[in-house]
């Protein structure tokens, strides 16, 4: 491990899915040289945690606490964050809401891939007028910070909320999920039909890491963090 490595606290994206990786990382790498943003398949882990709660917000913290129960001892200081993201269409009532991962019934227990979820989607809004929605993201953060007082344990949660239109068919090439069929008002456009740096502008979960970055900040700086007589424990594997 480099030097520079050992004088970061870990933030632990508690998350499998590659794409929430590469759309979380980029936001949250400039908050400070302090962090080192770790991917869980980067330290050797695979591991989902089941979703059981019935809320974006009991999700988020479950899986940011399995996640740090399960590295706390490898690295002493430390952030899990997790997040669940739901979409919730008006006319289904809300739904897919916090089962949009898993939204379209599949065969023998198998799951659902982002075209199945999508397709299905489509499939019950066929011939309804009413297509307006809205993304929710919620950021779940349970770690623990060094400082002059000693240890700092925290939880906390944010969330991002964007609203816009179910299209008729898919439109655009980039993105994940229900990006295709998810038109943004404020744009005109669909997620898919984005860049990433345009997505990660303005998206839902862009906005819930935004505040979590707000929330990191002010602890930092309301605790005295990182101050020279700091010692930083890091990874020793």
């Amino acid at each position: 491990m480099s030097d520079t490595a050992k004088n970061q606290i870990a933030i632990i994206l508690a998350t499998g899915n590659h794409d929430k990786v590469r759309e979380l990382r980029p936001l949250l790498e400039k908050i400070s040289p302090l962090f080192k943003v770790l991917a869980l398949h980067e330290l050797g882990i695979e591991v989902e945690v089941e979703e059981t709660e019935k809320t974006l917000e009991g999700n988020a913290l479950l899986k940011a606490r399995a996640i740090f129960d399960l590295l706390s001892e490898r690295f002493p200081f430390m952030i899990a964050l997790a997040d669940d993201t739901g979409l919730e269409v008006d006319a289904l009532d809300g739904a897919p809401g916090v089962y949009s991962a898993r939204y379209a019934p599949m065969p023998d227990g198998r799951s659902p891939t982002y075209v199945d979820n999508v397709n299905h989607l489509l499939h019950c809004m066929s011939g309804m007028k009413n297509r307006t929605a809205r993304f929710r993201s919620v950021i779940a953060l349970k770690g623990s910070f060094p400082s002059p007082q000693g240890t700092i344990p925290f939880e906390k949660m944010t969330d991002g909320v964007v609203h816009g239109t179910i299209t008729i068919e898919p439109s655009g090439d980039d993105g994940f999920g229900y990006d295709p069929v998810f038109m943004v008002d404020s744009m005109g456009k669909t997620y898919s039909e984005m860049s990433c740096t345009e997505k990660n502008s303005l998206s839902h979960r862009a906005i819930a890491v935004q505040k979590a970055i707000v929330t990191l900040q002010g602890i930092l700086e309301t605790q005295n963090i990182f101050q020279p007589t700091t010692t930083i424990l890091h990874d020793p594997h």
